[in-house]
């Protein structure tokens, strides 16, 4: 058992640093995707205090302290910025071995616990969480690590990092309380689990909740071979069904944990931000279906040995391919380079609103606009600047936002924002003397605004 632990150990700390690996290699050092560089402007920030307000935004919005930026600014403290890269992947790797130490007390056959933790390894789930800066990882570690806790002597210590954990997100609440009433239906020690269980569910009740940016949803958000970020590979589907078939013959005694684990598995539906806990049930399921195809007896041995090959290399190759795909993934060192000017107030997508903010600009729009106090007023005025071609209207509304620079991207101009080059915006800032262009050296257009 614990030279195959170590084997599958090594696999997902290869797995979890892939990401990172390939995107240097292509000479790209930016933090992946979009939502990690508000993390990091966040914690930075509050080394010096807690704000009230999140001034980065135009007219700036309410804050509330989130527990994943005071993890993110100890770590800054201690490590600078290689802490933004270095600790998602080291809680995620922690949320492997804390699932291991609770497979162990729960007291699941060690075959069948190789078999899980081999699923989970590969998991693409896991992959994005200690890739992408989210606070992910960082809850999964909590959850993880206080439902083991709460197994041991420690689990009044359990308790505490379950409410933490509770109160960093509605759908992080939601996974707790699942875990939670999961192992009271299933195990002993149940006046612990209902004690841990009462924090949570004050969290729920009093809904202190940092906010959140709104995922993809649908079924495409569900399965990472079809672009879903946090989303299941088709394999571990597949297996996590077969998994689900054999358990079901002791549905008389856990039926109560079953119909919870379909209840939490069809909200991840709606609460995207849950899917890298429902991986924990799918990765489960997968490797008992791992576990009992290892132990049935063939005639030609060699036949079980081709079948796990192939089941193996299908949740592999499915790993791989999603490290590549996150590894690809935007912003690029030209989109900061083309933010190289005194600071201003910057006007574009909202999808770019935090890369402008973390540059030391004020965006006009973020993927958190919807918490400004003028979310519906200002959400108009923009979508009136991007599609007028009226010069006056557009600047009574640039004037009103103290807007100073543009800035356009190809993909605003195929889709994004527009149907095709030369639209609202766009066309006004190609053919009024308002505007002077900047040189950006890419096909990334920035004008001031004169």
């Amino acid at each position: 058992m614990k030279k195959h632990f170590i084997a599958i150990f090594i696999l997902a700390i290869i797995m979890i640093v892939l990401p990172i690996q390939l995107r240097f290699a292509h000479k790209n050092p930016t933090l992946i995707g979009t939502e990690a560089y508000y993390h990091a402007r966040m914690s930075t920030k509050i080394i010096d205090g807690i704000p009230n307000t999140d001034d980065a935004i135009q007219n700036g919005r309410p804050y509330v302290l989130e527990p994943y930026h005071l993890a993110l600014a100890i770590g800054y403290r201690l490590l600078g910025p290689l802490a933004f890269n270095l600790l998602p992947a080291l809680f995620a790797l922690t949320s492997f071995i804390f699932f291991g130490l609770l497979l162990k007390t729960l007291k699941i056959p060690e075959q069948t616990q190789e078999w899980i933790l081999l699923a989970y390894a590969l998991s693409p789930p896991l992959i994005a969480s200690a890739t992408i800066g989210t606070p992910n990882a960082f809850v999964l570690t909590l959850i993880l690590g206080g439902a083991w806790l709460l197994k041991t002597r420690a689990w009044p210590a359990g308790t505490g990092i379950l409410f933490i954990a509770s109160l960093s997100g509605i759908g992080y609440t939601i996974s707790t309380i699942a875990l939670l009433i999961i192992l009271y239906l299933t195990q002993n020690n149940t006046k612990r689990i209902i004690l841990a269980m009462i924090p949570s569910i004050f969290a729920f009740a009093i809904r202190y909740y940092p906010p959140k940016i709104e995922a993809q949803r649908g079924i495409i958000q569900y399965l990472s071979d079809l672009g879903g970020i946090n989303g299941f590979s088709i394999f571990a589907v597949l297996l996590a069904i077969v998994g689900a078939i054999l358990v079901w013959q002791y549905k008389k005694t856990y039926y109560g944990a079953y119909a919870t684990a379909l209840i939490f598995l069809a909200t991840s539906f709606f609460l995207p931000e849950t899917l890298v806990f429902a991986n924990i049930l799918i990765s489960a399921l997968a490797g008992i279906a791992l576990a009992k195809l290892s132990e049935r007896k063939w005639k030609l041995k060699f036949l079980r040995e081709a079948a796990l090959l192939v089941l193996f290399c299908g949740l592999l190759f499915s790993s791989i391919s999603h490290a590549v795909n996150l590894s690809e993934m935007e912003p690029t060192p030209a989109f900061f380079k083309a933010l190289e000017f005194p600071p201003g107030t910057v006007l574009t997508h909202q999808d770019y609103g935090f890369w402008v903010e973390i540059a030391g600009h004020t965006a006009v729009m973020d993927p958190l606009w919807q918490k400004t106090p003028d979310a519906q007023e200002r959400i108009w005025d923009v979508m009136t600047m991007f599609k007028s071609a009226e010069i006056e209207k557009t600047n009574v509304l640039l004037k009103k936002y103290d807007i100073t620079h543009i800035l356009i991207t190809p993909e605003m101009k195929k889709g994004l924002e527009w149907e095709r080059e030369l639209q609202g915006l766009d066309f006004l800032v190609e053919n009024s003397e308002t505007f002077k262009k900047l040189n950006t050296s890419s096909n990334i257009g920035v004008w001031n605004v004169t």
